[in-house]
């Protein structure tokens, strides 16, 4: 069954309700955004959510330093990079959080942007020749990038170049968590076009801007019913 992220959480609100749809995985904006989260409201929403969900930050611009630091406050569960990392950037981001106190070393995602315009494999890999070697990472995140915006703008990316890169580069789609513009009508195409480990959602479950309860709970329940890996 495939994995489900609610991601930008901002209220004690936002907490009810994910407690009560279930997803796998939450997700706090930690960088500059209209859902960026103080450390304090974080770690309020975090204190209100069910152990069983797993929290991860969402971080684009901030030095190592400061990602394994607010991660260690938040004992976060999981590393969102949505910025373009490099193998230097990297390396001192493992040095960091091998330095902080963690139960376990938390799992790392790393964004990989697909234009807007993107029309084949070639326009994905233009951008990302000095990217990591993403044999590193335990999780690759499709999301769209667009002129300025780059994620979290409700965007869906063109699906089959993507996938085309995907396969050129042989990788599995058991690493693949597919974002995106995604809602409860369309979730279900992306499920069974990528048969990915997780699907992330933001605006699609929003109302005027903030969760809304029943958008949460039909996304949840059609991610979860739609073709998948077992």
């Amino acid at each position: 069954m495939v994995k489900v992220k609610i991601c930008g959480l901002r209220r004690l609100e936002d907490a009810q309700i994910v407690n009560e749809a279930k997803p796998d995985y939450i997700g706090f904006i930690l960088t500059p955004s209209k859902r960026r989260v103080t450390i304090p409201e974080a770690l309020a929403i975090s204190g209100a959510l069910h152990p069983s969900i797993r929290r991860v930050g969402v971080f684009a611009g901030e030095s190592p330093a400061e990602i394994a630091q607010t991660a260690s406050e938040l004992s976060l569960d999981g590393i969102q990079l949505h910025m373009d990392t490099t193998t230097p950037f990297l390396d001192a981001l493992a040095y960091e959080l091998g330095h902080c106190l963690f139960p376990r070393i938390p799992f790392v995602w790393q964004r990989i942007p697909v234009p807007a315009s993107a029309a084949d494999a070639s326009d994905i890999e233009e951008s990302l020749h000095s990217f990591a070697d993403f044999s590193r990472f335990d999780g690759l995140l499709l999301d769209t990038r667009k002129e300025k915006s780059d994620g979290g703008a409700g965007l869906v990316f063109p699906w089959k170049p993507a996938a085309e890169y995907l396969g050129r580069h042989n990788i599995s789609s058991s690493r693949i968590i597919v974002a995106g513009g995604l809602d409860e009508n369309n979730v279900s195409d992306a499920v069974a076009f990528f048969l990915p480990y997780a699907v992330d959602v933001s605006s699609g479950v929003e109302t005027d801007g903030y969760k809304d309860r029943q958008k949460v709970l039909r996304f949840i329940e059609t991610a979860r019913k739609a073709q998948v890996h077992e």
